[in-house]
C-alpha cells in the first residue's frame, strides 16, 4: 500500500481522484502504480530495486525562464524576473545502476529551504524536502512513455510541486526500462459478430 509523504501533498481539491487514466495503459502493476501515485516516487523505486537510492547531480544552474527546455515554462508558469535553478540528476542505487533520470526547475528565491534542496547534489529532493518540513502539494502534469538515454521507450512522469497554489517546482522523471517495465496492455478486440 502506498502512503503519500505528510509534507508532499495531493495536487488541488477538484483534481480528480483514482488512478490515472494514462497510467493504466502499462501492463506492470508497479508502474501503474508509480505513475499514478500523488507521494514521492524515490520510496516506490526503493522498493523496486530492494535497496536505498542516491543522487547524483550532474550541475545546478541559475537561468532565467526564457532558457529553460521547452515545455517547463507553461508548467512552472515563472514570471519573467524570475530566476530559476535548473538540475539535472539521477537517482542510482548502490551498485551505480541508474534508476531514473530527472529534470528539476524551481523558481529561485521563493523559499530558501527549496532552493537547498534543489541545490543539495547528493540527496533525493523530495527527501530533503521532507526533512526542512516544506508543505507542497504535487500536480501530476503528464504520464506516459519517452524515451531514455540510449533510445529505448522508458516510462516518464512530469508533476509539480505548488505553493499558495502555484507551482514552485517541475519535476520531470525518466524511469529506467530495466527496473520500471515499460510493457503496455494489449487491448482485447471484440469479437466478430456471428453471421
Amino acid at each position: 500500500m502506498f502512503v503519500s509523504s505528510p509534507t508532499l501533498q495531493p495536487g488541488t481539491k477538484s483534481a480528480p481522484r483514482g488512478p490515472n487514466p494514462a497510467a493504466m495503459v502499462f501492463s506492470s502493476a508497479a508502474t501503474r502504480i508509480l505513475l499514478s501515485g500523488d507521494g514521492m516516487t524515490t520510496p516506490l523505486l526503493q522498493a523496486l530495486v530492494h535497496g536505498p537510492l542516491r543522487a547524483r547531480a550532474e550541475g545546478v544552474r541559475t537561468v532565467r525562464p526564457a532558457a529553460l527546455p521547452p515545455g517547463i515554462d507553461e508548467a512552472l508558469r515563472p514570471d519573467i524576473g524570475d530566476h530559476c535553478l535548473l538540475r539535472r540528476s539521477r537517482l542510482l542505487t548502490v551498485t551505480g545502476q541508474t534508476v531514473s533520470e530527472n529534470t528539476v526547475v524551481a523558481r529561485s528565491g521563493v523559499d530558501p529551504r527549496v532552493d537547498k534542496a534543489v541545490t543539495d547534489p547528493s540527496q533525493p529532493i523530495g527527501f530533503t524536502l521532507a526533512e526542512a518540513e516544506v508543505v507542497l502539494r504535487r500536480r501530476i502534469v503528464h504520464v506516459g512513455r519517452a524515451m531514455w538515454p540510449d533510445g529505448t521507450p522508458c516510462a516518464v512522469k512530469t508533476y509539480t510541486l505548488d505553493s499558495d497554489g502555484r507551482p514552485l517546482l517541475y519535476i520531470r522523471e525518466l524511469f529506467n526500462p530495466a527496473v520500471v517495465d515499460v510493457s503496455v496492455r494489449v487491448r482485447e478486440l471484440p469479437e466478430d459478430p456471428e453471421v
